[in-house]
């Protein structure tokens, strides 16, 4: 459930969004315009680069987010709960929480967009999102691995589970949690194995995903290993809840349906400007 620390009696006009998924909600809902500052992970779309950034995912210039003057900040918690005392004494905060379900992702957007006196835009965006999010069953008992210095696991209650059951692919009941850093190799081995998913998306820390990192997922023992149901997925597709991911998801589910090893041309890689084919369901 998001939160303002204080109260906003004022539209605000100067914003600074520390969340790349909420960053790239306000330029679809065509509140870009109101950001004077950002992540450096905000990079959609495209257009969001011309923003200066101001801090990153876990972590805030305050003299920066200062200096650009914000009348609301929005933070991303609980990665971000150390920054919200400190982004407080500058301006108020929007505390959006990491979203468990797709009620919970558009509950953000709605959150932000009335905050910004923007509710028509948030309830279009809102309703496109979910619309974008339909597919009939094509896979059963996914399981999503990330890798960023250390391995970590979508749980069943995530927003990445979320997605891609409402998809067509449905997400392996067999971990109750939200996210799961379960760190070296070994563990990551331990929990495939011991899950026996019958497909792995396999997200790692390059832009252009590379089947050769999916060759200790291919030598476990599990279903998806042996029959090489595994495949590769750029950086930051799953775990983004922006306006993107309903996209992206058309992309990997056209590859799972094929059968191939890699998807390609997601968001994050081809990193698409607001003007751009890409954006045109919601515009």
């Amino acid at each position: 459930m998001p939160w303002l620390t204080r109260p906003v009696d004022y539209v605000p006009r100067r914003v600074v969004s520390l969340n790349p998924s909420i960053t790239e909600f306000l330029f679809v809902a065509g509140l870009g315009d109101r950001l004077v500052g950002r992540d450096v992970f905000s990079y959609r779309p495209r257009d969001a680069l011309k923003i200066p950034h101001v801090g990153s995912f876990t972590s805030a210039d305050l003299g920066a987010v200062e200096g650009v003057k914000p009348d609301l900040v929005i933070a991303y918690y609980p990665v971000q709960k150390n920054l919200v005392e400190a982004l407080d004494r500058i301006a108020p905060v929007a505390v959006v929480e990491t979203p468990t379900s797709i009620d919970d992702v558009l509950g953000n957007f709605k959150f932000v967009s009335r905050l910004l006196d923007a509710d028509e835009a948030g309830e279009h965006v809102s309703g496109v999102y979910r619309d974008l999010l339909k597919g009939a069953p094509l896979a059963e008992d996914a399981l999503a691995v990330f890798y960023l210095g250390g391995y970590d696991v979508a749980c069943a209650e995530s927003f990445t589970a979320a997605a891609l059951d409402a998809v067509g692919i449905r997400y392996s009941r067999r971990i109750h949690c939200v996210y799961h850093f379960l760190g070296p190799l070994e563990k990551a081995v331990e929990l495939v194995e011991r899950v026996d998913p019958a497909l792995v998306l396999y997200e790692g820390k390059t832009r252009q995903p590379r089947p050769e990192e999916t060759a200790w997922i291919r030598r476990a023992r599990c279903r998806a290993c042996s029959r090489g149901e595994v495949v590769a997925v750029p950086n930051d597709t799953l775990a983004h809840y922006g306006p993107s991911l309903p996209l992206d998801l058309a992309l990997v589910r056209d590859v799972v349906a094929s059968r191939a090893p890699l998807v390609a041309g997601t968001s994050s890689v081809s990193r698409p400007a607001l003007g751009d084919p890409w954006y045109r369901p919601y515009l």
